[in-house]
């Protein structure tokens, strides 16, 4: 394999999980809000969202996207994807909008769940503050972030295994590389091997992140740490 093709192959993965996670995050924490809201008609609306957003394949999500990109007309935006030809930088972006579709209703879900976690005296003990609705919503969000940033860490992982789905379009990514490699080699078994030896550590780059803003949120108490189900136990 080329080093530097895998390397611009790896970029481009890397790529597609910043912009889709920052957006599916973005858009988890606006449903959480909206689901929470005091206002019936936006709560429900919210709920409404998730519930669809869960509900389809983010396979679907990548190839309807992918394919309304492809007939867009227009000049070629710049280069933010390494790898990607210019004339197809749109449709890398419309698949991070299709990944980030795919995972907010989940994420919306953790979060939502991590504010349950909380408990309604705490919750209640926060809005006598007497702070305005966004202040809450950070000082809530902070509150909760030690409870939802393990399976938060745990979906972004399987996140960046979606991106693979970049690769039934002509944007450059780890999955698309392999296939084009194992084609034109007829090494399968190499390149796939390479193909898993870069998915587990870029998968273990996302989880330690999330383990280290875990443990940075998280107060230091005396004892052992109490399980969580969402933990392996020996």
């Amino acid at each position: 394999m080329s080093g530097a093709s895998l390397t611009t192959a790896i970029l481009g993965t890397a790529m597609l999980w910043l912009v889709s996670a920052a957006l599916a995050l973005a858009l988890a924490g606006l449903l959480a809000w909206g689901s929470t809201a005091p206002s019936r008609p936006v709560a429900l609306g919210a709920r409404a969202a998730v519930n669809v957003f869960r509900g389809i394949p983010t396979s679907l999500y990548v190839i309807a996207a992918g394919l309304l990109a492809l007939r867009l007309p227009g000049g070629a935006p710049p280069a933010l994807f390494p790898g990607t030809d210019r004339s197809f930088q749109i449709v890398a972006l419309a698949i991070c909008v299709a990944l980030a579709l795919g995972s907010a209703g989940h994420l919306a879900e953790i979060f939502l769940a991590a504010r349950r976690a909380l408990g309604r005296p705490r919750i209640e003990a926060i809005r006598v503050l007497g702070l305005g609705a966004p202040a809450r919503a950070r000082v809530v969000a902070r509150e909760a972030a030690p409870v939802a940033l393990a399976p938060t860490g745990s979906r972004m992982v399987h996140h960046l295994h979606n991106t693979a789905f970049a690769g039934l379009f002509p944007v450059v990514e780890v999955y698309g590389h392999v296939d084009a490699e194992a084609n034109a080699t007829f090494r399968v078994g190499d390149a796939v091997l390479t193909g898993c030896l870069v998915y587990i550590a870029l998968s273990a780059v996302v989880w330690l992140g999330f383990r280290l803003a875990e443990q940075a949120l998280t107060p230091a108490v005396s004892g052992p740490e109490p399980p969580r189900p969402w933990s392996s136990t020996s």
